[in-house]
């Protein structure tokens, strides 16, 4: 430790505070700064596969996380037009023995609150709402955070966390905005007892069409259902306001698809809609003393379900690299260079899958012929390098730092 400074976390998502717990576990100080008046997620159900599991036992909070989550039964690709599944891969205790840990769904405001009753149960985490940062600025040994309220807070170093549209990232890295494929979702959950029998089903499924997809699960061990939608609106462009869409529309999208999923449409929230981002890989998330975590560093598309797992995974890392190195300009620095090319790979990955999903015309049918026929193993193959480590299971700083 180069001083008695805390280290300034900015945002009080799931990222910057499993980056304060993380952080407190290895006795650091830390500040986190909201710009929210409460901390809070907006959003529904986050698949949390293995790998999520590693970093809650790093970051103490297993325990909690188990008692909120449901468990599926299997993940099951389906095609949206003709109704049938193309693909089923079943969670079972053999899943469990490879993989170490179980796959778990769970309501985001569930996992935040997991992890800011965590950070307030500890004397080393402070948490500041209403905090916007406006500017940051590095001197001798410290950085120096002012926020729109006109408060000034000091830090050893400075963890940006504050998600997608990064004003920290622009500053480190440029201010490229993100892409886009125009894909909009609009998702809720609903009480279990809403849903008919014969719409419900224990497993995550996502039902893949031509430029569309729904997919859904059940939450909270199994008390509400969480249901999403996602189109391709070519007409979108970066930066666009998040599009107002009516059930009407949502419908004329849907026209095609099969009765099953036109039926849960109906139970879909159409008040709220997003559009997907995410960004090109970089190698470099840290300046001097403020390095970017989360998706502020590597956003990725849902098709995966690893943008929390990778922001999870982060904290750890950057907090056992801060534990390893005393210098923390070269802890920010061997921090990166853990996480940059296992990152890249999950954006990478992400995309391809999306393409999986929402393939049209003959690469649909190639797509429906190849995993009819693929072994029920064959995703956890393809993603074992996901679901297995952490990152933080091989960390070498020695060679890190080099």
């Amino acid at each position: 430790m180069e001083n008695n400074l805390p280290i300034v976390v900015l945002g009080g998502g799931i990222g910057g505070t499993a980056t304060a717990l993380a952080l407190a576990l290895k006795g650091r100080t830390s500040i986190v700064l909201e710009q929210a008046d409460a901390l809070g997620e907006i959003g529904a159900g986050i698949q949390m596969p293995p790998n999520a599991f590693k970093a809650f036992q790093s970051l103490g909070v297993l325990e909690a996380v188990q008692k909120v989550a449901a468990y599926p039964e299997r993940l099951v690709l389906g095609d949206m037009v003709t109704g049938e599944p193309v693909y089923q891969s079943p969670i079972r205790e053999d899943f469990i023995r490879r993989f170490g840990f179980p796959y778990a769904l769970m309501h985001r405001g569930d996992l935040l609150q997991v992890l800011v009753d965590a950070c307030r149960a500890s004397d080393l985490i402070t948490i500041q709402t209403s905090a916007r940062m406006v500017s940051f600025r590095e001197a001798a040994d410290r950085v120096v955070v002012e926020t729109q309220r006109g408060d000034t807070y000091e830090g050893e170093g400075m963890i940006a966390a504050d998600g997608l549209w990064s004003t920290t990232r622009m500053a480190l890295v440029g201010g490229e905005p993100p892409r886009t494929d125009s894909y909009v979702v609009c998702r809720g959950v609903v009480p279990v007892g809403r849903i008919p029998e014969a719409l419900y089903s224990q497993s995550v499924t996502m039902w893949g069409g031509p430029e569309l997809d729904l997919f859904h699960y059940p939450l909270r061990r199994g008390e509400i259902y969480n249901i999403g939608a996602s189109y391709r609106d070519p007409t979108l462009h970066p930066g666009a306001p998040n599009p107002t869409i009516d059930r009407e529309m949502l419908e004329h999208r849907f026209r095609n698809a099969c009765p099953h999923v036109r039926e849960l449409l109906g139970y879909i929230d159409t008040s709220r809609t997003w559009v997907l981002y995410d960004r090109p890989p970089i190698k470099e998330w840290s300046r001097g003393r403020v390095a970017l975590l989360g998706d502020a560093a590597h956003p990725t598309t849902i098709y995966i379900s690893q943008g929390a797992c990778m922001a999870l995974e982060d904290a750890v890392v950057l907090a056992e690299t801060i534990d390893r190195m005393p210098n923390i300009i070269e802890a920010l620095r061997a921090y990166s260079r853990a996480r940059y090319l296992r990152t890249a790979r999950i954006q990478l990955t992400s995309r391809q899958f999306g393409e999986v999903y929402h393939a049209t015309g003959v690469l649909r049918e190639l797509r429906n012929h190849l995993l009819c026929r693929a072994r029920p193993e064959a995703l956890c193959d393809t993603l074992e390098w996901v679901f297995g480590p952490t990152g933080a299971d091989c960390l070498d700083v020695a060679q890190m730092a080099q």
